[in-house]
């Protein structure tokens, strides 16, 4: 399953790794912008999908999220457009990794309980400037349910956790770039270096992805 979703990857990106999706071939929707290598989104209907990433799911081996976010308001709650900014999610919405408030948070749907769980790290991306950001769940080594969560931020680690009784539901539909749960919870700012990875990543490769970023430069 896993090599047949990095051939198509592969084929849709016109030969790049199935890691990269460049902003020119996301598919745009509610008037997202595709400009110089950065997707431009308003925070209230602009949003994009990863063609072929159905089946990149939250389940083990584990999965890697990163990009550069720019983004336009600083993290406080109250006014539209600022008590959210969403990053990742899936179709359907049983998978979101945004920045909430004062924290980034990944929230995964537990598919025993149908509660989401919910990890937050405190390290934020700043307004106005670009900061790389990845996201990683890996199954514990020999425990079932049992996962375990890594946030970056510039390729540093900033946070981990363990999380136990969680079976992750995250859906069949393709990844979406900017859109939560629609209105305030979508992300008002820009995006570039988007990385899937249907397999945990390292800290050495991660560090080399925010390395090479708009956020490095």
């Amino acid at each position: 399953m896993r090599k047949a979703l990095i051939i198509l990857a592969a084929a849709l990106l016109g030969g790049m790794s199935a890691a990269e999706y460049p902003v020119e071939k996301l598919t745009l929707c509610g008037g997202a912008v595709a400009e110089n290598g950065v997707l431009k989104l308003d925070g209230r209907k602009a949003y994009a999908v990863i063609p072929g990433t159905e089946s990149v799911a939250v389940v083990a081996p584990g999965a890697t999220f990163a990009c550069s976010v720019k983004p336009q308001f600083e993290a406080r709650k109250g006014a539209r457009n600022e008590i959210m900014d969403a990053y990742f999610s899936k179709q359907g919405v049983p998978f979101t990794l945004c920045r909430w408030g004062g924290a980034i948070s990944s929230r995964i749907r537990n598919a025993a309980t149908g509660k989401y769980e919910i990890v937050r790290c405190y390290a934020l991306p700043k307004a106005g400037a670009w900061t790389h950001l990845a996201f990683v769940i890996e199954p514990a080594a020999g425990k079932e349910n049992v996962w375990n969560f890594r946030f970056y931020v510039n390729g540093q680690l900033k946070f981990e956790k363990t999380v136990e009784n969680l079976s992750p539901d995250v859906g069949r539909g393709p990844v979406e770039l900017g859109k939560g749960w629609a209105g305030p919870w979508m992300f008002s700012g820009e995006m570039t270096d988007i990385t899937v990875e249907p397999k945990v990543l390292t800290a050495e490769e991660i560090a080399g992805l925010a390395a090479k970023s708009r956020a490095r430069k």
